[in-house]
């Protein structure tokens, strides 16, 4: 009896941690590069299946065309959800109405500009448009720096 008690226990305190525990698709507080260019998708905590391709798409196309940079790590790729209380400054700093991708350029741990890819809802349903769309705006941001 003591020990199925000292199992419920043990499976119980296990499931809190792993519940505890921020999501790698966006859990817990995102933390700013002290210098480089992170390509944002913010989401929220409900994701309809666009939403779930708006970041899968925006992945894959900076993931194929900036893999140098992500390799050097002059740049990443971070999928952050808005909801997260820590998170709900991005809604004020970047002028978030919804799921978006903007590309900021830190410097010093501060945001110094940034640009938000508003096409991206038009463009969703041809994969081609988007990934042309997201990896232009990028390499234009980029030359800005």
């Amino acid at each position: 009896m003591r020990t199925s008690w000292l199992i419920a226990l043990f499976v119980a305190v296990l499931l809190a941690a792993v519940v505890a525990m921020p999501s790698a698709a966006g859990g817990g507080a995102a933390v700013a590069p002290v210098k480089g260019v992170v390509v944002y998708y913010f989401h929220g905590d409900v994701r309809c299946a666009t939403c779930r391709k708006l970041e899968a798409y925006t992945k894959e196309a900076v993931r194929t065309g900036f893999a140098e940079q992500l390799a050097s790590g002059a740049m990443s790729f971070h999928a952050v959800n808005v909801d997260e209380t820590p998170n709900k400054h991005f809604i004020t700093d970047f002028q978030l109405t919804t799921k978006a991708v903007v590309v900021v350029e830190y410097a010093n741990g501060k945001p110094v500009r940034h640009t938000n890819l508003n096409k991206i809802w038009q463009l969703v349903g041809n994969k081609d448009h988007f990934f042309a769309y997201v990896q232009a705006e990028t390499r234009a941001f980029l030359k800005g720096a």
